[in-house]
């Protein structure tokens, strides 16, 4: 029955684990396929038929029961055919052809079928083999995967699954002990059975304090190394294998989430996790870390591109400022650490960093691909930074970058004396990008929009566009509607689906603000990431890839923009400073421009990683508020309390097993007053044990043998004397739960 519930509850804890992973669409149905799979599997193990035909059955099993849980989602393409004969003939040639895997719903059938054996192989190597550590392998490989790749919110279930691990594997090898000493015709004493708990649960309170209470090894992410190293290199071979080109290639219909220097509005995208980059920060940087890779500068055939022939190219030495041919007020410092992990196919040389490049501690080249005639001069935009040296952007680089502090009001009074260099942003290709119909009813959505707004400057009006675009109007979806053969993918957005991912809503307010003549870009790279509380740092993956608006402002530069409404990213904020140091005497923040130093709006990242328990619960007026721990140090609570209470119970369970006939009679004299009989004055032990046998009938025998074993070993020669104590030591055994049932008995709450 214990062996049972053991495994019952260590395959709820990997399944609920999966579910918070949250994989796939419907996820939530593999937690009851792992439990009538652990259950099915046990029902089987302990009935006398053959192993491998327990084996077998479960195997025949696993897949149907997959099926018949991840049905709906695979029959969503056959509603009219009960009987699956459609469904098989459908999926037949996608499983043959590999083109399956791409599918959610394919996915979720082969996630059931996984919890299946997570959950039947642990109760079949438990309760037929006695075999745990072998029936753990699916299940441990499973809940790796999950905290490789989803550590938030796990920290529950890392506490539950060490604890039952460790539980399920002292239990087992109790009764495995028990049971070969049954066949060994061995009598094992109580004391015996108490000695193996002792040391078992002290062990097992150790491993739960060092498990979740001592720092890494490392300050290092080690996860997303493993990750990187042992997965990320086969996954990516696969997935380019499957489907060529982050975002989409040109002329598919359809792409995995990652970096691509162009923006090319493809049909749908398919949600991958791989680590990319870890970055810790020093000094504040206000809202959102956006990464830039690139500058899309080039418009044609309908997308916004990066152009990587010809331009300005300029040398920045390790350390160089960066040889800017424009100043610009109100800027904070920041500098940045990156640990490039696994640098974007194809584009392995570029260095991502937040705002606008400072220094870095690498020897690069810097690219301005749009430069209007004459060449030549200072750089203005640096649309892609290479390193040099390396050639590779993989390992680490610090990176002191600037950001805006200028408020709304700034923005909204810096005017539109653009200089010369600024008018190749400000209008749209008239040849080679889209319909001039198209171009006229975005030129007529944008006005209309700024009508609406009341907007009379370039800031209001860019933020009216930035406005509507995350609007409830419009759905943030990784697979929006293909756009009918022959319509343009961003009108069909704007005007018939408005159902798209972050490409679309920057490339529809760029080419709305562009068709207003105000000179915008978009910047294609990473955004924020996650937060690591383990290293403290920020992990970014390819599903963290992302494109935003930039608009140009006069003294202020380029500011970003975020149209798109994922629920994740929200607008940036203006005119805040942080607490950083002066490194330019011309472009030291100005206090009286922001919300004062040291503010600080929002948190560092776009996704709320910080404070994953939201605001203090405020109590009433007395100003009393409670906080709740963040789950890593609730976790680290709950298990510290779990460890007392395993050692609060090696510590009784010693008391209780005293090693000396003195040590026995004092625990009685203990015991024995606790459930109510106390000794007597004057009264001997013969007087006591005659008196004890009246008052606890139920335990006659164990006490009369106990005080005629004391008395023999207390007043007896020595060599007589010690003859008696292993007497006393099987009374003691005998005679303490006695004992202990009538103390719980009397202490019990009525």
């Amino acid at each position: 029955m214990w062996t049972s519930a053991l495994v019952f509850l260590l395959t709820l804890a990997i399944a609920k684990s999966t579910v918070t992973a949250e994989w796939v669409p419907g996820i939530e149905v593999v937690t009851m396929v792992a439990l009538v799979g652990a259950v099915f599997m046990g029902l089987l193990a302990v009935l006398p038929i053959p192993w491998g035909a327990g084996v077998a059955i479960g195997m025949v099993a696993g897949p149907i029961a997959a099926a018949v849980a991840s049905w709906p989602a695979l029959n969503a393409g056959h509603p009219g055919d009960p009987s699956g004969l459609g469904l098989v003939s459908a999926w037949s040639p996608r499983v043959l052809d590999g083109s399956a895997i791409a599918d959610s719903s394919f996915d979720l059938y082969l996630i059931s079928w996984l919890m299946w054996v997570t959950g039947g192989w642990l109760a079949w190597c438990v309760l037929r083999w006695r075999r745990p550590l072998l029936g753990l392998l699916p299940g441990a490989a499973a809940f790796a995967t999950n905290l490789l790749n989803f550590p938030r919110d796990q920290n529950g279930y890392v506490l539950a699954v060490l604890v039952l691990t460790l539980a399920l594997l002292l239990w087992t090898n109790y009764t495995s002990s028990i049971a070969s000493a049954t066949r060994a015709s061995v009598k094992l004493t109580g004391d015996a059975r108490w000695d193996f708990w002792e040391s078992g649960l002290v062990a097992m309170a150790a491993l739960i304090v060092l498990a979740i209470m001592l720092p890494p090894i490392s300050t290092v992410d080690r996860t997303v190394d493993m990750e990187s190293s042992a997965f990320t290199s086969w996954a990516q071979l696969l997935e380019t294998l499957s489907h060529p080109g982050s975002f989409g290639a040109a002329g598919t219909t359809g792409g995995t989430t990652g970096f691509s220097p162009d923006v090319l509005l493809n049909t749908s995208l398919k949600r991958t996790h791989d680590p990319v980059f870890t970055y810790t920060l020093q000094g504040d940087f206000v809202g959102p870390h956006y990464f830039r890779g690139v500058n899309e500068t080039l418009l044609f055939h309908g997308a916004w591109r990066y152009q990587d022939t010809g331009g300005l190219k300029q040398d920045i030495q390790k350390g160089q400022l960066a040889p800017f041919g424009e100043d610009y007020s109100k800027l904070g410092v920041t500098l940045f650490n990156v640990r490039m992990l696994s640098p974007p196919g194809g584009n392995a040389d570029i260095l991502f960093y937040p705002g606008r490049l400072f220094h870095v501690d690498r020897e690069t080249m810097a690219t301005e691909a749009l430069v209007p005639p004459p060449f030549g001069g200072p750089i203005v935009n640096i649309d892609r930074l290479s390193t040099i040296n390396p050639r590779t952007s993989r390992g680490t680089y610090a990176v002191t970058v600037e950001y805006s502090t200028a408020t709304d009001a700034d923005l909204q009074a810096a005017g539109t004396a653009y200089p010369d260099w600024a008018r190749a942003y400000m209008s749209l290709p008239t040849n080679g990008y889209r319909d001039p119909a198209i171009i006229g009813r975005i030129h007529q959505l944008a006005l209309q929009i700024v009508q609406d707004a009341g907007a009379t400057n370039p800031y209001d009006a860019a933020a009216a566009i930035e406005t509507y675009l995350r609007s409830d109007k419009f759905t943030y979806t990784l697979t929006p509607p293909k756009a009918p053969d022959g319509q343009d993918p961003l009108a069909y957005f704007l005007f018939n689906s408005h159902r798209g991912y972050c490409e679309f809503f920057a490339t529809a307010m760029g080419d709305m603000l562009r068709s207003l003549g105000i000179p915008s870009r978009l910047v294609s790279g990473f955004g924020p990431g996650v937060l690591d509380t383990t290293t403290n740092s920020f992990v970014v993956r390819s599903e963290d890839a992302h494109t935003w608006v930039e608009v140009y402002f006069p003294k202020y530069g380029w500011i970003e923009f975020e149209p798109t409404n994922d629920h994740f990213y929200e607008p940036i904020p203006r005119g805040v400073s942080g607490s950083n140091i002066c490194l330019r005497d011309n472009l030291c923040s100005d206090p009286s421009g922001g919300t004062g130093p040291g503010t600080v709006v929002g948190t560092p990242s776009g996704r709320p990683v910080n404070e994953p328990n939201g605001p203090s619960s405020t109590g009433g007026g007395g100003g009393f508020s409670i906080r709740l721990p963040d789950p890593s140090t609730l976790t680290k609570i709950v298990g510290v309390v779990v460890a007392l209470l395993l050692v609060l119970f090696a510590a009784v369970a010693r008391y209780l097993r005293p090693r000396s006939v003195m040590g026995v009679w004092r625990r009685t004299l203990m015991l024995t007053r606790l459930a109510g009989a106390d000794q007597r004055s004057g009264e001997t032990p013969f007087e006591m044990g005659r008196r004890l046998s009246q008052t606890f009938p139920e335990a006659t025998e164990p006490i009369r043998s106990l005080a005629s074993g004391f008395v023999v070993a207390a007043y007896a020669p020595p060599d007589e004397a010690s003859t008696a104590r292993a007497s006393v030591m099987d009374a003691w055994s005998g005679l303490r739960p006695l004992l202990l049932r009538r103390v719980f008995a009397r202490f019990r709450p009525i």
